[in-house]
């Protein structure tokens, strides 16, 4: 399981389902509309950028 959803799970009580499309969307952003990693993980999930390859891939 991606570090991200397990993050968005334990601390945003969010289910599988609903942390794994917060990220598939976040990686929309990122591959589809150009935007920056680090400002879509901060901006969006409130992370840093420690989770920018989790982010990726």
């Amino acid at each position: 399981m991606n570090e991200i959803v397990k993050v968005l799970m334990e601390r945003d009580g969010l289910t599988r389902y609903e942390a794994e499309n917060e990220v598939k969307a976040c990686r929309e952003m990122v591959y589809e509309d150009g935007e920056d990693p680090e400002d879509v993980l901060y901006e969006e999930l409130g992370l840093e950028g420690d989770y920018f390859f989790d982010l990726l891939y």
